[in-house]
């Protein structure tokens, strides 16, 4: 210990035998000597403030880094103790200094091991910044401290840790823009620390803060801290009592401020692994439940499924699937492995790997939907198929997978085989049978022509041989339209040989047909422009005649029947209309279909709803169109067009 006496002249009267160590010289060269002189001009300064106090009668006491002239910068802990005389003049003061180099230095080594072994058992950031908060309060003896993060985006100052602020102080500053007026925004623009070791210097630099509640203390210190090459943030403290900052307390500081930002950096690196861990187990958990659906999803699908990787590994198969083809599903390590499914084409050629639609999928992005394919199994037996497949896509666009859906259509494929081949017994039926009938009807036809030219028939006789011509006739027309409705289902078409025809005497001729077999109906014909054209006029006799007698049968009896044949243009039309109820809405679509009937009644010889079939059929083989309108306000007009010319 240096002990010491100061007159108020501020120089050395007496001093002990360590300042001999200290300053190199004996006491007899001390004694005398001022203190600048004896300290240095550098040193002397540093104490002077504590000097006056003493020789004013107050007691003073510090611990600081003091650059004497001789032996150096040593950090010393001093107190000055005024000598009051009786009459209260001060004479001067007792000095005792004690050199706390070494032992401020083990306790600061001391304070930053205990320091990171504390940080070596946290792992989270707010712990961290709590840690060194904590430990730097008790190291410099601080009044307060706190350490701020920068925000991701940049723009904010986000509070981790603070001690020796009230709790609604904190609340207030849990999140402030990164250019608030604090010292922390200048220790991260310069990168450097920020000292003020007076109040009143702190409030010329910020004097927003002169009424804040968070200003604490007298002097104050913000360290900026890096890591990873960048600043992320900055710690501060304040003190109680105003004081010159010591590099050695700098360099503490630094030294705690490095080792938070490890620390820092380490958590963040430890919060991101925990993080994606667990973001990994719930993708893994997910996976696995979505999995387990899809899986039991697939168990009970009615259709087969497979699902592939892009490069055509097979990676599952359902029990349906394995029901089609026979056998287990078997897993391949890409498309040459799919000729262990053996599958035909339609006409009886095996699928070759790269043939198959899932392989076609993969390989060239193709969708495949519904194509025919049939399995056979070891027994021989047959099951027929359709196979549809398509590339799974990412986002992106980029093939994730494959997947091929196989529906059995076996049952279908029989039913409808059964159906062919009913349809094609029955067509072949109603052939023969309408065949068979035209031999004898021709008789009775024959018969009555001959009944009218033998002796004079009594008026019933003619009306009644009448009637039974009028029964041929409708007879005909019906077996002619069965005759018709087979060579259509047969052959696809209505044969047709075209001439040069008139659509105007076609339909002159057949109206006054119509007229003889209906003479109590009123029948109208309007014509304009040239009717004629290439056509069957055989055929065109038919269309008119199904077109006028459906108007006569199914039109109101008061209201006549109107024909309209219109050559003006390229095309020559045809307009059949009659009043009368109309054709039922749900009807029309499919009013040209088979066996499709306008109307009901137990009339027979009113038809079996070919009519319409074949005059589509007829207007179809010539190429033209036909459609119709019907409301109960206007009635039922079919409209034909036919082209003048074959290609026209």
């Amino acid at each position: 210990m240096l002990l010491s006496y100061i007159d108020t002249s501020e120089r050395y009267r007496f001093c002990n035998q360590t300042y001999e160590r200290w300053f190199g010289a004996p006491r007899e060269q001390i004694l005398g000597r001022t203190l600048g002189e004896l300290l240095g001009e550098e040193a002397y300064e540093g104490i002077r403030a504590e000097v006056r106090a003493a020789l004013s009668g107050q007691a003073a006491h510090f611990e600081r880094a003091v650059p004497y002239r001789t032996g150096g910068t040593r950090v010393v802990r001093a107190d000055y103790l005024p000598h009051v005389l009786p009459d209260g003049r001060v004479a001067g003061f007792v000095g005792m200094v004690v050199d706390i180099t070494e032992q401020r230095s083990r306790m600061h080594a001391d304070r930053l091991h205990a320091v990171a072994a504390a940080l070596s058992q946290v792992m989270m950031p707010d712990e961290v910044a709590r840690t060194v908060v904590a430990a730097g309060v008790l190291a410099l003896e601080a009044l307060s401290a706190s350490l701020v993060l920068v925000s991701e985006d940049g723009t904010a100052f986000e509070l981790r840790a603070a001690h020796g602020f009230p709790e609604d102080v904190r609340s207030g500053w849990g999140r402030f823009p990164i250019d608030t007026p604090v010292m922390f925004r200048d220790a991260v623009r310069t990168g450097r620390p920020v000292l003020h070791g007076d109040l009143e210097g702190f409030l010329r630099s910020y004097p927003e803060m002169a009424a804040s509640p968070a200003l604490l203390g007298r002097s104050f210190a913000a360290l900026p801290l890096r890591g990873d090459g960048r600043i992320i943030g900055a710690f501060g403290f304040s003190f109680a009592r105003e004081r010159v900052f010591e590099p050695e307390d700098l360099q503490f500081m630094e030294l705690l401020g490095q080792q938070c930002a490890l620390a820092l950096e380490r958590a963040r690196l430890y919060e991101a692994e925990r993080q994606a861990r667990a973001e990994a187990e719930r993708l893994r958990d997910q996976l696995a439940a979505e999995r387990g659906l899809l899986e039991a999803v697939l168990r009970q699908l009615p259709v087969g499924v497979i699902i592939s990787e892009p490069g055509g590994r097979l990676l599952m198969g359902n029990a349906a699937l394995e029901s089609i083809i026979g056998h287990p599903f078997k897993a391949s390590e890409g498309i040459s492995g799919y000729e262990t499914y053996t599958g035909y084409h339609p006409d009886g050629r095996p699928y070759q790997p790269d043939e198959w639609p899932l392989a076609r999928s993969l390989s060239h992005g193709e969708t495949v939907v519904r194509e025919p394919m049939r399995f056979v199994h070891a027994d021989g037996t047959r099951t027929e198929v359709e196979l549809s497949s398509a590339p799974v896509r990412d986002a992106e666009g980029r093939t994730v997978a494959g997947v091929v859906v196989a529906t059995d259509i076996s049952a279908h494929h029989q039913l409808q085989e059964a159906l062919r081949r009913e349809a094609d017994v029955r067509d072949k039926l109603m052939g023969i049978v309408s065949h068979d009938l035209r031999s004898p009807l021709q008789a009775i036809a024959a018969s009555g022509e001959l009944l009218l030219r033998a002796e004079p028939l009594s008026p019933t006789q003619r009306k009644r041989v009448a009637r039974i011509q009028t029964s041929v006739r409708r007879m005909d027309h019906l077996i002619r339209d069965l005759l018709d409705f087979v060579r259509v289902r047969q052959e696809g078409t209505l044969p047709i040989q075209r001439r040069q025809a008139s659509l105007q005497e076609t339909c002159r001729a057949v109206l006054d047909e119509v007229q003889a077999a209906y003479p109590e109906r009123q029948l109208l014909f309007e014509l304009r422009g040239d009717t004629s054209g290439e056509w069957d006029a055989s055929r065109l006799a038919q269309l008119v005649g199904n077109l006028v007698n459906n108007a006569v049968k199914h039109g109101a009896e008061e209201a006549p029947v109107q024909v309209r044949v219109d050559g003006g243009g390229a095309d020559v039309t045809l307009e059949v209309a009659n009043q009368g109820n109309p054709i039922p809405p749900e009807l029309l679509p499919r009013i040209f279909e088979p066996f499709t009937r306008a109307s009901t009644g137990s009339d027979a010889l009113k038809g079996v709803g070919l009519g319409l079939f074949i005059v589509h059929e007829i207007v179809t083989a010539h190429g033209g169109h036909i459609e119709v309108r019907s409301t109960a306000e206007t009635g039922t007009t079919f409209r034909v067009r036919l082209p003048r010319a074959l290609g026209t």
